[in-house]
């Protein structure tokens, strides 16, 4: 579940950067591609574009997410992550709308974002012959699938149209471009992945299937209640207050286990509720008002982030992006016939 978390915020930060890019390993890249007669339908569904096989789909509203309270300091981790922003003319603010993301276990831990905005191909083309600079290396120029490739190492972004750029691992866009130089982009993510990040009013949606996660002795014994969960669901939304509500649920074998587990997160709500005596002495919590609710095979749960822990958070990442790898990724289980639950 830690791992999990982080990975989370990892992609939330990814999704108002417009890149990956600077919060990877100096072993990480970045790829940019000029496109060569896309296909008209390209911009028509951007889950579509994602590979098979994800283990976490997640949907950003990057304008939303800009103009929050938190906004601020991922815009300002975004001018960090993304320097030669002012070179291919793009803000983050201004020019991002969307971010539809997948998690993937191909070589390691990948991942891919399509980013739905305004982008200007030509520019980074242009900014890119001159010899643009990172803090990982010059970019270098490549072709794959017959478009030309910009990168340094494995990570980076590839332009679709002047509407739509992929962000991620080398290998996951690899993958992307194969399937749109195939002509086969229909959507092949899981249908209750599909169902859950497809709803409205929730600038942040989450799912993954972590059937085949393994959390270890020291998270389950910290955390017993992640022991057997088989899928998260996550959404969330800006409150008039600055702070993010957060709703969600965690799928489990049976009944009975999902029963044992919410007594389990249980005990946590008397944390939570210690943790709001100290906050009258001036000690913020770092979530409030959190309750559990048993639903058959699901634990149902909301709970409220405080705006100054939230944004202690997006520091956090920052840290994180620049001292580590990439989060580890469940294994992908296939696409799975059902799962996820309906009851939140």
């Amino acid at each position: 579940m830690l791992k999990f978390l982080r990975a989370l915020g990892l992609v939330a930060v990814a999704s108002v950067a417009a890149s990956s890019v600077g919060g990877c390993t100096k072993k990480q890249a970045v790829v940019t591609t000029v496109p060569t007669n896309a296909p008209p339908n390209i911009d028509a569904d951007p889950y579509a574009l994602l590979p098979f096989g994800a283990v976490m789909v997640a949907s950003l509203d990057a304008h939303q997410i800009a103009t929050s309270t938190a906004g601020g300091d991922l815009l300002a981790l975004s001018e960090r992550l993304l320097p030669f922003a002012k070179d291919i003319d793009f803000q983050v603010k201004r020019d991002l709308d969307h971010a539809y993301i997948g998690m993937y276990s191909f070589s390691g831990a990948d991942s891919i974002a399509v980013l739905v905005g305004t982008f200007h191909a030509d520019k980074i083309d242009a900014a890119a012959q001159k010899g643009l600079q990172t803090s990982y290396g010059t970019i270098v120029a490549s072709t794959y699938a017959g478009r030309k490739l910009y990168t340094v190492a494995n990570y980076g972004f590839t332009v679709l149209t002047d509407r739509t750029m992929l962000v991620g691992t080398e290998a996951a866009i690899r993958r992307a471009l194969d399937r749109i130089q195939a002509g086969t982009i229909t959507r092949e993510i899981a249908p209750w992945m599909s169902d859950w990040v497809n709803q409205t009013g929730y600038p942040v949606l989450v799912a993954s299937d972590v059937t085949k996660q393994s959390f270890g002795k020291t998270v389950t014994n910290l955390l017993p209640w992640v022991e057997g969960v088989q899928y998260v669901r996550l959404r969330g939304r800006f409150n008039p207050d600055g702070s993010f509500g957060m709703s969600g649920a965690l799928s489990y074998p049976d009944a009975n286990k999902a029963a044992q587990s919410a007594n389990g997160m249980q005990s946590m709500v008397k944390s939570f509720a210690l943790m709001a005596v100290m906050k009258t002495i001036g000690i913020d919590p770092l979530v409030r008002n959190l309750s559990v609710t048993p639903a058959g095979k699901d634990v149902d749960f909301q709970t409220v982030i405080d705006e100054k822990s939230l944004r202690a958070l997006i520091h956090m990442t920052t840290d994180w992006m620049g001292s580590g790898g990439p989060p580890a990724i469940p294994t992908p289980s296939g696409t799975p016939a059902s799962g996820g639950g309906t009851t939140i």
